[in-house]
């Protein structure tokens, strides 16, 4: 790749992000008052989550950033995805957690990542990665299970939010947060899984620009998926039955967009 000097200043807007992401996670893993206005369960997953983010998130960013300075195409793509999910994960803490000490923090990382992934996305060599990686049953094969977890995304909460409403009362997720709504399910509605869906319809069509939003996604599902881990581990140890199967179904769909995103990215051509 023949990135400009003017190319890489969002990678290098990595290192802050996650000196920022740092001082976030363990400004909630140490300070008790920092989630002191949350509802138990509620606090219990921010802990979680933050617990992921130092584990997985931060290590992936820094990673994957080093490698596309280095060259790296398949890089780029989990790069950008790890910013989908910053972006994703930080509309959450900004508007959704109580006001606490970290809020500068997660405005920070929310704008540091939006814009180096806009940036990211403006100068995405979409005809390397189609020469790359480019028309193989592989791809479509990781499509259509791609275009699966989308459509189970919806299911899922679809699965809650349409009873209550026949049943004229609150979700029972809302009730346990404490806030007027679901944040994750707006997220997941209006963002995730249509993402997912339009991916996965780009990869199975063999277009282009699927080739490269395929595992820009499935890295943002991988990693989204993998946090569910320590917070279903946080929630058990916490006392809340949930946790077990939540840890699972992260572990599970993470194994699973892992898989996919190496059998999208596997044997790129050189030449």
């Amino acid at each position: 790749m023949n990135d400009t000097k003017a190319d890489r200043w969002p990678l290098w807007l990595s290192f802050p992000v996650v000196a920022l992401l740092a001082v976030a996670s363990l400004g909630g893993l140490l300070l008790p008052v920092t989630y002191g206005q949350e509802t138990r369960i509620r606090a219990v997953q921010y802990i979680g989550n933050d617990v992921g983010n130092l584990l997985f998130i931060a290590p992936t960013l820094i990673t994957s950033a080093v490698m596309i300075l280095r060259g790296s195409v398949a890089a780029r793509l989990v790069w950008m995805g790890t910013l989908v999910y910053l972006v994703y994960d930080f509309l959450g803490y900004s508007l959704a957690a109580h006001f606490n000490s970290m809020f500068l923090a997660y405005c920070g990382i929310l704008g540091l990542s939006f814009y180096s992934l806009i940036k990211g996305l403006l100068t995405l060599p979409i005809p390397e990665i189609t020469r790359r990686y480019g028309p193989s049953p592989r791809v479509k094969a990781a499509g259509a299970i791609l275009l699966l977890l989308g459509l189970a995304i919806v299911f899922h909460w679809l699965g809650e939010i349409i009873p209550a409403l026949l049943a004229g009362r609150v979700p029972q997720s809302v009730r346990d947060s404490g806030l007027l709504t679901e944040p994750v399910a707006v997220l997941d509605l209006a963002f995730g899984a249509p993402a997912c869906v339009i991916a996965a319809i780009l990869m199975l069509r063999g277009a282009p620009l699927g080739f490269a939003l395929g595992p820009i996604v499935l890295t943002f599902l991988a990693l989204s998926s993998l946090v569910l881990v320590p917070m279903g581990i946080a929630m058990t140890l916490r006392g809340f039955e949930s946790g077990s199967a939540l840890s699972l179904i992260g572990l599970v769909i993470a194994t699973c967009s892992s898989v996919l995103i190496a059998v999208s990215l596997r044997g790129g051509r050189t030449r």
